[in-house]
């Protein structure tokens, strides 16, 4: 079960502006993407697909920077002007426009990604699944999605609790996640939280209620600054801000990775 459908992704991407403006932009996960995979070469190219693909950037990212072999699948009419944009970028992109509960490609690929994707589902496992069924032996799995428990739970309930709706929050718990993985056999390169601390989603309300928020958000932004400038790297269930999983599935055929192992971080 999904706690959005399509009309909220195309209202989203409405309200937020063009889209197009988003492809370049720096994703913020450079350091854990270059922790893990290596640049692909004529004689090994790396087929990589993410699901929930609008707007593309990350198939840009992973395009221009590893020099991947780059799909898409997502369900808004509007992915189907993906490929366009990227070409003007020098990038070749296929996307599929598909509801990725009944996306059935006649092949694999060597990295399925999905970022901020799977949260939104209750029926966590089967989109693990369905993630799994897309992936070759020796493939890897990509994943992320917002930590909204604990300590962000509550800065989100005071700042913009309109933001909580549409997350199912029992999806954050890198420690399900781990047992679920190696359930299904597959190796763990990373399973836990990223970055100490940030604060995204803006301010609701109106009047003395939005002026309340944003009294309250003036120390958190000050937090943020400091942790910026003194690079203090501690993830941690509290507020980190994101949840990322690198795990591969047991093949002859392993995109060649760049070697850095982490452990997999307590849930």
């Amino acid at each position: 079960m999904s706690e959005t459908d399509r009309a909220f992704w195309q209202q989203a991407w409405e309200i937020s502006g063009s889209a197009q403006r988003y492809l370049t932009l720096p994703t913020g996960f450079e350091p854990m993407f270059a922790r893990y995979f290596s640049r692909a070469d004529k004689a090994r190219p790396v087929d990589f697909l993410e699901i929930g693909c609008f707007p593309g950037r990350f198939l840009y990212h992973f395009a221009k920077e590893f020099g991947f072999k780059v799909f898409g699948l997502d369900f808004v009419p509007q992915a189907a002007d993906i490929p366009g944009w990227l070409a003007a970028l020098g990038v070749e992109a296929q996307v599929t426009v598909a509801d990725f509960f009944h996306f059935k490609p006649q092949r694999g690929y060597d990295v399925v990604a999905s970022f901020g994707f799977v949260e939104h589902f209750g029926n966590w496992p089967e989109v693990l699944d369905r993630h799994l069924a897309l992936l070759n032996p020796g493939g890897t799995l990509l994943l992320e999605f917002p930590n909204f428990r604990y300590g962000q739970y509550w800065l989100r309930r005071w700042l913009n609790p309109a933001i909580l709706e549409g997350h199912f929050l029992e999806t954050m718990d890198p420690g399900k996640w781990a047992q679920a993985l190696e359930a299904r056999g597959l190796n763990l390169l990373y399973c836990g939280y990223y970055q100490t601390f940030r604060f995204w989603g803006g301010l609701a309300g109106e009047g003395l209620a939005r002026l309340l928020r944003k009294c309250l958000m003036e120390p958190v932004r000050f937090g943020q600054k400091v942790i910026g400038k003194l690079h203090i790297d501690y993830p941690n269930r509290y507020f980190s801000p994101y949840i990322f999983i690198v795990a591969r599935r047991p093949g002859p055929l392993e995109p060649e990775l760049s070697g850095h192992r982490a452990l997999a971080a307590s849930p």
